[in-house]
């Protein structure tokens, strides 16, 4: 379990500011957020490097007050690895463990069993990672803090290497808290998503939630969201909730709970079906527009649709793109039901 109430810490000129959320026992949590956000600041905190100013910090259910690094059995793997270079790869590897067997199978399982009569510096950075990555692991710590473990892994090691992190954390039942950049890496890795900007959370929760459903505007423009409009949300007499863009360009109908007055609207891109005529659909919000621009990447295209002068990005596979023959100038209609607009 990491569990943090409140806390505050200063590194340099740089301030972590009123931190809370929490990771239960055994969950596996993310933390996101653009380069000078705190993302390691926090974990060094956590680790006891940096001191906490205020607040609380409980990991594995014992309360971190004036515990010392080492005494807080915890792994720590920086982004860039931090070695000890007078030791050999393999007393790397089997330092601060007693179990040599468990910590050989680990560096068979992250490939780096072949590397241990190996000196560190004739290592390269993705073979410093995972061997920094087989000492965090070995001695087999209630809590594992990872900062970028894989950003230095070519695409197809640091999907493999992912996969066997994650089925060694299960095993061992540690409680992990991992910085990434990568929002897909978050979504598939982690139970809690924390977000973190300028040294404040912006939001904390499920990953399905925070992307789905993100808590302001600012946090839906961090993560990537294409349809985020300014506008204000208006309750009618039957319960309907609608939401008219500032511009007056587009009123969207959406559902559920809602507090009238100025707020935006996030519309996921993949939620928008493209028709060149209208189709029979349980959809509420339905718009005619022209098709603006196509941009093709692999297997998906991103489709963008002015609506009165207004940008709607529509997210569909390469192929349903060329199938429905969809370039610039071409009419066509968007619609998307009222479930998929979230207020903020």
């Amino acid at each position: 379990m990491i569990d943090v109430a409140g806390l505050s810490a200063r590194a340099g000129t740089f301030s972590l500011t009123d931190i809370t959320f929490h990771i239960p026992a055994r969950g596996y949590g993310v933390v996101i957020g653009p380069a000078g956000a705190g993302k390691t600041t926090l974990l060094e905190v956590l680790a006891g490097v940096i001191p906490a100013t205020s607040g609380t910090v409980r990991l594995a259910d014992r309360d971190m007050h004036g515990v010392p690094p080492e005494a807080r059995g915890i792994g720590l793997v920086y982004q860039h690895a931090y070695l000890f270079p007078h030791l050999s790869v393999a007393d790397n590897v089997t330092y601060g463990t007693s179990d040599l067997a468990f910590a050989h199978d680990v560096a068979r399982r992250l490939g780096v069993h072949a590397l241990m009569n190996r000196p560190v510096h004739a290592l390269s950075g993705g073979e410093r990672q995972l061997v920094a990555l087989t000492r965090a692991i070995a001695p087999r710590p209630p809590i594992l803090l990872l900062d970028e473990p894989f950003v230095a892994l070519d695409p197809r090691r640091r999907a493999a290497i992912r996969r066997e992190v994650r089925a060694l954390y299960r095993e061992l039942g540690s409680t992990v808290l991992q910085v990434t950049h990568d929002f897909t890496e978050a979504g598939l890795l982690g139970d809690v998503a924390v977000l973190l900007d300028a040294g404040r959370v912006l939001q904390a929760g499920p990953p399905e939630e925070v992307f789905r459903k993100p808590a302001s505007s600012e946090v839906a423009a961090f993560l990537g969201a294409e349809n985020v409009y300014a506008g204000t949300v208006v309750v009618l007499g039957d319960g309907t909730v609608e939401f008219h863009t500032s511009d007056g360009a587009m009123t969207f109908v959406a559902a559920g709970d809602a507090t009238p007055g100025p707020g935006h609207a996030v519309v996921p891109a993949d939620e928008i079906v493209l028709s060149p005529t209208a189709i029979a659909s349980s959809a509420r919000n339905v718009f005619h527009g022209y098709v603006e621009a196509v941009e093709r990447s692999g297997p998906l295209a991103r489709v963008t649709v002015m609506v009165d002068g207004a940008p709607l990005v529509a997210a569909l596979t390469t192929r349903s793109a060329s199938e429905l023959r969809l370039d610039r100038g071409t009419p066509v209609i968007a619609s998307f039901k009222a479930m998929a607009v979230h207020l903020c």
